[in-house]
């Protein structure tokens, strides 16, 4: 099965590229004047085999790990980076263009500016930004006003994120000095490379009074989830796989992503656990979804990671309307409070405008 919706996927977002590389080639010959149909040749292929690079990328990535098959998997991820601003440019450069014929000679100016934007968004994805946030809880014990918790997601270690970036993550928390640490999903790439334990060896250092917990997100499946929990658990995280547990007083529930996929399952999940509604809860689920189900349960508080916040702007709209208002941001669901994070590391493109890689600094009031 998971070959199969693997494929699919491979199938889909190979005739979304044909199209978008259909939109991006008439845009370049128009902006650039390319007459000869030599030129016009070399520039489809061009476009074509970049395209296609991504999407090997994706199939050779999750199988091999080493200096060559990360080099080649950058360069595709960027490239598919670069060229979705080259698809925004080509819709805005040819309805302006029809509207006003003059204003095809700014098309070179506009695909540079596309480049320039895509270079920013690289070097921004590379930093790290600590987003505090405060968050009022009813009947929450008061030894916790005031505490902090540390939340990451979406690191996706693997072809792109190794143990130099896991490193920084590290440190960064440590300055922070949190009192309880989560890792809500997505940890790991889906990769079968060979040295996971190794990409991954700094998160060993993560601690905080109130224990370091770990719940799973989508691409944990796309690889051997058996291994990627020993190597959590190993590295001195608990995972919370559909269990509540009391920590100091609090209710901490986490959830696994498989079997919380779909809201009927995820109301049965709940539904087993002893959930007290009169008392502080704070529900890790990696993808801001069914809502209703989590606010119906008596949770306080989720946390959630999973959209990325498209990665890049002006995508964050359609992500919030996928996602139902919930892709980003502090926000309320009934009783419910919730929180979804654009994340840590990235997924494809290793970029980053209009959005953080974040690491979530929560105080509790």
């Amino acid at each position: 099965m998971k070959l199969l919706l693997r494929n699919l996927f491979l199938i889909i977002l190979a005739g979304i590229l044909f199209l978008g590389n259909l939109t991006v080639y008439e845009a370049l010959v128009l902006a650039f004047g390319l007459q000869t149909g030599q030129t016009h040749l070399i520039l489809a292929v061009a476009l074509g085999l970049l395209s296609v690079s991504f999407i090997v990328s994706l199939v050779i990535g999750r199988k091999y790990y080493n200096t060559l098959t990360r080099a080649f998997y950058w360069f595709s991820n960027i490239w598919i980076g670069i060229f979705s601003y080259f698809f925004i440019t080509s819709l805005v450069y040819a309805v302006v263009a029809l509207l006003y014929p003059p204003f095809v000679a700014l098309g070179p100016w506009l695909f540079l500016a596309s480049v320039l934007i895509s270079l920013y968004g690289f070097i921004h994805a590379q930093q790290l930004v600590t987003k505090p946030v405060t968050v009022t809880l009813p009947h929450l014990p008061s030894q916790w006003k005031g505490r902090k918790l540390v939340w990451i997601s979406d690191i996706h270690i693997g072809p792109l994120y190794g143990a130099a970036f896991a490193e920084k993550i590290v440190k960064h928390i440590t300055s922070l000095a949190p009192d309880m640490i989560f890792v809500g999903g997505d940890l790991y790439d889906g990769t079968n490379a060979p040295d996971m334990t190794k990409l991954s060896a700094p998160l060993a250092k993560l601690s905080a009074p109130f224990g370091v917990y770990f719940i799973t997100g989508n691409h944990e499946e796309y690889g051997d989830l058996k291994e990627f929990l020993s190597i959590v658990t190993t590295a001195g995280m608990r995972v919370l796989k559909d269990e509540l547990v009391i920590v100091d007083g609090l209710q901490l529930i986490g959830v696994d992503y498989r079997t919380t996929a779909e809201a009927n399952a995820f109301k049965e999940v709940l539904a087993k656990l002893p959930i007290d509604s009169q008392q502080a809860s704070i529900l890790l689920k990696h993808e801001p979804k069914d809502l209703q189900v989590a606010a119906e349960a008596g949770i306080s508080f989720q946390i959630s990671g999973h959209t990325h916040n498209a990665q890049l702007w002006p995508l964050t709209y359609i992500a919030d309307m996928v996602h139902k208002g919930y892709a980003y941001g502090l926000k309320r669901f009934d009783t419910l409070q919730v929180y979804t994070s654009s994340g840590t590391g990235t997924w494809g493109p290793p970029m980053r405008v209009g959005t953080d890689g974040e690491i979530v600094l929560i105080t509790l009031q």
